[in-house]
């Protein structure tokens, strides 16, 4: 294949990706400035923190089964067993964790909450579909997928707009509607191969062994962001939370770049353990570069058309200080993210995990800082950003950087005992072996 052939195939494939993390977020986008113009900007701040209590617990999956899907071997009955048994124990927790939350924290009625639960198990079981779809590099049938939700979803909100019943439980509502269709469509889509009945024993050990860290991980910004909602609400307003979610929701289309360039990143990398990390370094930093770019350009069209787009996307004139701040943490997302996905593929999720949980820390230690000192929650995004800048380049140096010394090392062992006439110049297999630290 040429080189022309090849680039237009990558193209293709992270276009496709970044289509599809669109679709998917098309349908959050468009809940949400319905949910402005229904509910009122102080339900917008309400409906952030539930939606994003959503997005952390589809992370916490994904990491657990959706990238253990993908890394390890899904075709192996045992390993298929493990997948299922474990994603039946994180749907009953989080159905749970769910409940109680909206019942006791936010005050709902049993009858909402129990309908919270729901829709938070149907839109991690549809997330986890996505992955298996993501696996196999089928991004148009998640495009698919994807319309099917938004479809459904817009439609049992227009029923509700029509009957003029609109409330936080009718919006529920059309969330379990939506993802239900979307999960059982993508279900009955994938291959035959890819359906099979689950049988053998359970691998209970080495799914959970390479899904916590992972989990862990992917569980991190959702979390992260859930929290700072949190701190702006109870150090200024639900109204401010609106606000912040309003710039957020217009600065989106630069992450979802980002989010659908990094799927098709990891699902490349999954695939392509078998080269050598140098390989694989040279490639994730071109395409860190070429994500910067891509990042930029959206950032300076985002902010061009402000004044026109920020009232037709948002049904208000978003701050363009927040708005800049959202766009400037795409771009050091797109920074850091890509090594991370490295450095998980190569079973380094735990130092992953040590390093974002760290700039986290700093990223949350910046908000607060920024919130006592300014009393600005503007501010917010551009704190955010510093902490996963630091985060991004210690993975880079150290996480990805210790694997490279790792390899140069092997191969001048190799190098050495194929002089000496006693080895083989074969790299050796402890070069893949997994992060037991």
């Amino acid at each position: 294949m040429s080189a022309k052939r090849k680039l237009l195939g990558r193209l293709a494939g992270v276009g496709s990706a970044s289509v599809a993390q669109a679709t998917q977020s098309a349908t959050t986008l468009i809940v949400s400035m319905l949910a402005a113009r229904l509910l009122g900007i102080e339900a917008l701040g309400l409906f952030s923190i539930l939606y994003g209590a959503f997005v952390l617990a589809a992370g916490i999956t994904t990491g657990f089964i959706g990238d253990s899907l993908m890394v390890l071997d899904r075709h192996n009955p045992s390993i298929r067993a493990g997948l299922a048994a474990w994603f039946v124990i994180l749907s009953l927790i989080i159905g749970l964790a769910g409940f109680a939350m909206t019942w006791i924290g936010f005050k709902f009625t049993i009858g909402g909450a129990m309908l919270y639960a729901l829709a938070a198990i149907t839109f991690v079981g549809e997330d986890l579909v996505r992955r298996n779809h993501m696996a196999l590099l089928g991004f148009y049938r998640i495009i698919v997928m994807d319309l099917v939700v938004m479809v459904a979803t817009c439609g049992v909100i227009a029923a509700v707009i029509l009957a003029g019943n609109a409330s936080i439980e009718s919006f529920l509502f059309a969330i379990i509607c939506g993802q239900s269709c979307g999960m059982f469509l993508g279900w009955f889509i994938l291959p035959i191969s890819e359906r099979l009945p689950v049988s053998g024993s359970i691998a209970w050990k080495p799914v959970a062994s390479y899904g916590f860290w992972r989990a862990a991980l992917q569980g991190l910004r959702p979390g992260f962001l859930t929290l700072t909602r949190v701190i702006v609400i109870g150090a200024v307003s639900l109204a401010a939370a609106g606000s912040l979610e309003a710039a957020r929701i217009y600065a989106a289309p630069a992450m979802l770049l980002v989010a659908g360039t990094c799927s098709y990143l990891f699902a490349h990398m999954a695939r392509g353990t078998q080269s050598g990390i140098a390989d694989q370094l040279r490639s994730t930093d071109k395409a860190v570069r070429r994500l910067m770019l891509a990042t930029a350009g959206c950032m300076a069209i985002g902010l061009l058309l402000l004044p026109w787009g920020g009232p037709i996307v948002t049904g208000m004139m978003p701050s363009a200080l927040a708005v800049s701040g959202w766009l400037v943490y795409s771009m050091a997302v797109a920074l850091s993210t890509p090594y991370g996905l490295l450095a998980a593929v190569r079973d380094r999720a735990r130092g992953v995990f040590v390093v974002r949980i760290l700039d986290c820390s700093v990223s949350l230690a910046l908000v607060v800082g920024v919130m006592l000192i300014s009393g600005d929650y503007r501010w917010v995004p551009w704190a955010a950003a510093l902490g996963a800048l630091a985060g991004g380049y210690a993975i880079r140096r150290f996480v990805v950087g210790a694997l490279l010394n790792q390899e140069e090392s092997a191969l001048d062992t190799v190098e050495g005992s194929t002089e000496l006439g006693r080895g083989t110049a074969n790299v050796p297999n402890s070069l893949k072996e997994h992060d037991h630290s």
